[in-house]
This record gives structure tokens, C-alpha cells and sequence, in this order.
């Protein structure tokens, strides 16, 4: 890095070369190869004005935000509630350099534990179909853990994360019932989905009837007080904040797309989008900013290719991307 940045120090300085300025001192004051005259330097530099003090505690708080990022960049469960954050759009073209520094925590996957044979999991982007011993058959969306519990009574199946269609063999010694989240679906012989974002879980029938419940397993809280009947072509969702929902219409062609290769979104919210292709893609979307989180999507896209998704974005909204170490990109 030029050290003449750190050489300049101007009163007058636009905003943007505040926010410019505020980044690199942060990264250089953080290097090994800060030294005395460097801090001397910035000290002058931020009893210039509030103005810089102000820049370079955005800066810290901005930079904080990519460091934590860095940190839990192997935790499947990083960006679920991306809404909480208030993001500056205007920070990300200048902290690129100190992602560039700092986001050094982290460079190799620990080693996966081996599968037993009880657990199905597909990987990001992976779409499979496991045959179970009782004929039933389930397919895993992407991103998605499954935990299979038979005895010669009961067919137990745990969706631990993502999303599973359930095509069930009829047995009525042998009820069949999914456990997601804090609720139960029971079947007999049925096809189903189950979807499990965060702690919500929906239920969609496309064939029979299922009885959701509250889950017996749950503790001390419920999610409802009755269960419900989902029939065909109706849908179901549950939550532990939200209780147990209405019963509703669905539409599969939309619901189930994935099971045909496809995105679909009907006027569904920017931020709604970006979760679905965090599911199906390795890299790691954020959008910067609660006004772009709202836009209005529509559109069929090939499930393969979420990248024909940003480009669609970017294209309808005049949206900007920015590529970030560790496979993260960002939409401003």
C-alpha cells in the first residue's frame, strides 16, 4: 500500500476521500508494518475535524462487520437474518482494501465428519433422491440435512435444515411423520414438502392429507395449540415467534419449482431472493441497504445458474456488485 495516503492530510477532503482515507489508516494502523510515524500521522489526521472522527468510527464499525463476516464465513448458518444489520452502501467500494488486510482469520475447512448411514445431506448447488428401506422415496433440495429414525413401529424422519419432498409408501402400522423446527407433519401414504428457514417451517401437500402439529419434543414452548389438516395443493407454515399459521392455497408451480430445476419469483421481495440463492450457490450474497432489500423480483430462472440472478438484478434495478474475499458478494 502507497504510503503517501497517509501523508495527506486536508481539511477539505470530500467526504468520499474521508471514507477513503478512514479505510486505509485503519488497515495500516492494523499491519505490522505500522510505525511510530504513522501514528503520529493519524493522530494529526483525526484532530483535523469531526468529520474525520466521525469517518474512521464508521470505518471501524464497517470493517468490524466484514471481520465477524471472515469469522463465521463457515457457518452454514451466516447471512440467516442479514435484515438486523444497517449496512452503509457507500463503505463498500472503499473497504475492499481492508478485506483485502484483514480477512485473514480463516483459510481451510476443518475436515467434515464422515456421515453415518442415518443422515442424507446434499452439499450446496446438490440436488438428490434417497430411496428409503420402506419404499418412500425423498428429495433433497439444496443445502439440506436430513435425519432418518425407522423402527418396526414408527417412520421418523428429522429435517435438521433446508428443504424435502416427501413421496411416502402407504403403511398404516407405520405412521409416517417429519419432525422441522418446532412441529410435526404426519402421513400415511401422501406427497408432501417441507421447508425449514430459520426456525419457520412450511408445509406444502401435493397429493393426501397430513395432520401438522406442535412438536411433543419441543420443551417448554408450543407453536400451537391445535393441529391442522393440509390438504392438496394447500400449504401450512409454523414458527416459534408465530405460532401455527392459516391454512392457505399454494401454487406448486411456483412452491415446488426446484424440483424442476428452477427459481421462480413472482413479485417475491429482493431479500427473499437472496436467500433462496444462498441455498443453491457457494458464494454468499448480501444486499447493502433496506431499500434494495425491498425490490420487487419476478422471473423463472435455471436453479444452476444463480448467477443469471444477479445479472438479472443488476440489470432490471441498475444494481452494482461487488466481489469480497472469502467468496462473498455484495449488491449496492
Amino acid at each position: 500500500m502507497d504510503g503517501a495516503v497517509f501523508d495527506m492530510i486536508d481539511p477539505q477532503l470530500p467526504q468520499r476521500h474521508l471514507q477513503d482515507q478512514a479505510v486505509a489508516w485503519l488497515v495500516r494502523l492494523q499491519s505490522e508494518e505500522a510505525t511510530d510515524a504513522d501514528r503520529a500521522g493519524f493522530a494529526a489526521w483525526l484532530a483535523l475535524s469531526d468529520s474525520h472522527r466521525n469517518a474512521y468510527s464508521e470505518a471501524e464499525m464497517f470493517v468490524g462487520k466484514l471481520r465477524r463476516l471472515a469469522l463465521e464465513a463457515w457457518d452454514e448458518q451466516l447471512f440467516k437474518t442479514p435484515s438486523r444489520s444497517r449496512v452503509w452502501a457507500r463503505w463498500w467500494v472503499p473497504a475492499v482494501a481492508a478485506c483485502m488486510a484483514l480477512l485473514f482469520l480463516v483459510f481451510f475447512r476443518p475436515a467434515s465428519t464422515p456421515l453415518s448411514p442415518d443422515v442424507l445431506k446434499t452439499a450446496k448447488g446438490e440436488h438428490r433422491r434417497f430411496q428409503l428401506e420402506d419404499g418412500s422415496s425423498v428429495l433433497l433440495n439444496s443445502n439440506t440435512t436430513v435425519r432418518v429414525a425407522f423402527t418396526g413401529q414408527h417412520r421418523g424422519m428429522e429435517l435438521e435444515a433446508g428443504e424435502a419432498f416427501f413421496v411416502v409408501a402407504k403403511d398404516s402400522k407405520r405412521p409416517f411423520e417429519v419432525h422441522a423446527g418446532l412441529g410435526t407433519t404426519r402421513a400415511v401414504g401422501t406427497e408432501f414438502n417441507v421447508r425449514l428457514r430459520e426456525s419457520t417451517a412450511t408445509v406444502t401437500v401435493v397429493e393426501g392429507v397430513v395432520r401438522v402439529s406442535p412438536s411433543p419434543r419441543s420443551g417448554g414452548g408450543t407453536v400451537a395449540d391445535s393441529s391442522v389438516e393440509v390438504s392438496h395443493n394447500e400449504a401450512v407454515s409454523y414458527s416459534g415467534s408465530d405460532g401455527m399459521g392459516s391454512l392457505r392455497r399454494s401454487d406448486p408451480v411456483t412452491s415446488l419449482a426446484w424440483q424442476r430445476g428452477q427459481m421462480v419469483f413472482n413479485k417475491r421481495p429482493l431479500a427473499e431472493v437472496i436467500d433462496e440463492l444462498n441455498q443453491q450457490w457457494d458464494r454468499r450474497v448480501f444486499v447493502a441497504g433496506p431499500r434494495l432489500r425491498q425490490l420487487p423480483v419476478n422471473g423463472v430462472f435455471d436453479i444452476h445458474d444463480p448467477d443469471a440472478v444477479v445479472r438479472a438484478v443488476e440489470r432490471t434495478f441498475h444494481v452494482r456488485s461487488l466481489s469480497l474475499p472469502l467468496n462473498i458478494l455484495v449488491l449496492y
